[in-house]
C-alpha cells in the first residue's frame, strides 16, 4: 500500500530537505567549475533524452538539475520542462543557460525531492542524477513515492546517482579507488568526496533496487560503473 505521502507531509517530523547536505552548492565557485567536473555537456545530455525517447510536447522534470544542462536540452526538444533543485545559485545558472540557447519552455523550481509541487499523474519523463543520495534511505523511498505519483501511468524515470556495487568485502578498495579516481580525473578534492562517503547516505545496489520496486517502479535496466555508479531506467506501470 502507498504512502499516504499528504498526511506524511503534515508531520512535525517532516524532513527538510531544503537544507545542503555535502559540497555546499550555494557556493559560487562551485557552480562555476560544476560542469567540467561533472563532464556536463550539451551533446550527452541531448544523447540521454534520446535514449529516454522524449517528445516535443511531453512534459519533463529534473531533479538536482544543476546548472540546467539536461534541462535546456529537453526545453530545445520541445518539451515542457521543470528544473529542480534546492539551491538557487544552480536555478539561476539554469535560467542564464535557458536564455543564452533560447530553451523557452524551462520553469525552475526551488526545491527538493520531498518538497517539489507537481500535479499528480502530469509528467511523461523524469530524471535525477546525483542527488537522492542527500536523503537516508527512508527518505529515499518517501522521495521516489513522490516521484512516482507525479508521472503518468506507462511514464519513464531514470535514476543516476552513487551506489555501491561492489562485494562488502571489496568496500575499502573500492571506495579508497573512487577517491582517487575523483582527484584526478574530476578535479575534486579528497575531502570533497571524503565527506560524502562519510557524511550522505549512498546506499547499496539491492537497497536501491528495493526501494524502486517498493515506490511501484518496474526497474527495466539496471547498470554499474567503478562498483561506486549505477544508472536506472525505470517506468511507472500503465
Amino acid at each position: 500500500m502507498p504512502i499516504d505521502l499528504e498526511a506524511l507531509q503534515a508531520s512535525d517530523w517532516y524532513h527538510d530537505d531544503m537544507r545542503q547536505v555535502g559540497v555546499d552548492f550555494a557556493d559560487a565557485a562551485q557552480v562555476a567549475t560544476y560542469d567540467a567536473r561533472q563532464r556536463s555537456g550539451d551533446a550527452a545530455a541531448a544523447a540521454l533524452l534520446a535514449e529516454l525517447g522524449l517528445k516535443a510536447g511531453e512534459v519533463f522534470a529534473d531533479f538536482g538539475c544543476g546548472t540546467g544542462v539536461l534541462a535546456c536540452q529537453a526545453a530545445l526538444v520541445g518539451g515542457e520542462v521543470h528544473a529542480i533543485d534546492i539551491s538557487a545559485q544552480m536555478l539561476a545558472a539554469t535560467r542564464q543557460r535557458a536564455q543564452a540557447l533560447g530553451a523557452t519552455g524551462v520553469r525552475t523550481q526551488q526545491a527538493g525531492f520531498l518538497s517539489f509541487q507537481l500535479p499528480a499523474s502530469s509528467v511523461d519523463c523524469v530524471t535525477t542524477q546525483y542527488a537522492l543520495h542527500h536523503l537516508n534511505d527512508f527518505w529515499k523511498l518517501v522521495a521516489l513515492q513522490r516521484i512516482f505519483a507525479a508521472l503518468k501511468p506507462g511514464a519513464s524515470f531514470m535514476l543516476r546517482d552513487v551506489v555501491y556495487s561492489c562485494p562488502p568485502s571489496h568496500l575499502k578498495e573500492t571506495v579508497d579507488a573512487w577517491l582517487r579516481w575523483m582527484q584526478e580525473e574530476r578535479g575534486y578534492s579528497r575531502e570533497e568526496n571524503v565527506t560524502h562517503v562519510r557524511d550522505e547516505h549512498s546506499t547499496f545496489t539491492w537497497v536501491m533496487e528495493g526501494l524502486l520496486e517498493r515506490a511501484g517502479f518496474q526497474v527495466q535496466q539496471a547498470r554499474y560503473a567503478r562498483g561506486v555508479y549505477a544508472t536506472y531506467l525505470c517506468r511507472r506501470p500503465g
